[in-house]
């Protein structure tokens, strides 16, 4: 039976609105280590974590999935969570559902994870919000190649030259900038980053970024747990009306 190794982390780094952000230590496995049973926690999927190849993969999957299922208890303690189960839309983005029929017309939290190094993050909120959050590791090391994966243009020139004097540490930034956005529009790899455009004008980081008319507020900073970790989260207002009759026909929104 899985259990989390360490005590959740309330992390103060959104204050203007009603954004939770948790954290939680990951257990450290490696590639030799059997796959843990994960199936006694909360919105898990059993097809979906059959496949998983590692450890290392079932223990993230569980820190993620148990981080939320408590965070859900402890912010919107008015919803039965055995009412809810998590599915995921056409670009494998995960949201919260009714199982309870009863009740699918209350609308339900929104909330990203994200996992890097040795902790899951958690960002909840409630429904007339979206949110996008993203972590990694500051000192990861990464490829050259991933600045053109990541920008283009003169956007590609001026984040090469920003990287050139931070190093690592910058592109990492970049990078979880660049994905808590992703994230948030709920499309993920399935749209290029270099369609997102976080500089402005002067080469500096946008503190709203806009795409396709949506406009999301983008902060990001390092947080120090044990390790530093770049973060960044986006996150915006939504029609939430607009999204349940959407819902109702059996449609799931983008945003």
């Amino acid at each position: 039976m899985w259990k989390p190794i360490g005590d959740i982390i309330e992390l103060n780094v959104l204050n203007e609105v009603n954004i939770h952000i948790n954290a939680l230590k990951i257990r450290t496995s490696d590639n030799y280590d059997n796959i843990p049973d994960i199936s006694n926690l909360e919105f898990i999927n059993l097809d979906e974590i059959s496949n998983f190849k590692t450890a290392k993969r079932a223990e993230e999957h569980a820190a993620g999935r148990y981080l939320l299922h408590q965070m859900l208890l402890r912010y919107f303690p008015s919803i039965e969570c055995s009412f809810v189960e998590i599915l995921r839309d056409q670009n494998r983005a995960p949201y919260f559902n009714w199982i309870n029929r009863t009740y699918n017309r209350i609308p339900l939290p929104n909330f990203s994870i994200s996992t890097s190094g040795n902790f899951a993050i958690v960002a909840i909120c409630e429904p007339n919000y979206v949110v996008g959050v993203d972590i990694e590791k500051s000192n990861q090391i990464r490829s050259v190649n991933l600045f053109d994966f990541l920008s283009s243009d003169d956007e590609l020139i001026e984040l090469k030259k920003l990287c050139k004097i931070h190093g690592n540490s910058e592109i990492n930034m970049i990078w979880t900038m660049k994905e808590s956005i992703l994230k948030a529009l709920r499309l993920g790899m399935s749209l290029s980053p270099t369609k997102i455009k976080i500089l402005d004008k002067n080469s500096k980081v946008k503190k709203i970024v806009e795409y396709e008319g949506a406009k999301f507020n983008l902060k990001s900073q390092i947080i120090d747990l044990g390790d530093e970790y770049s973060f960044s989260i986006a996150y915006k207002k939504k029609d939430i009306q607009n999204e349940f009759k959407m819902r109702i026909a059996g449609i799931e929104p983008t945003t």
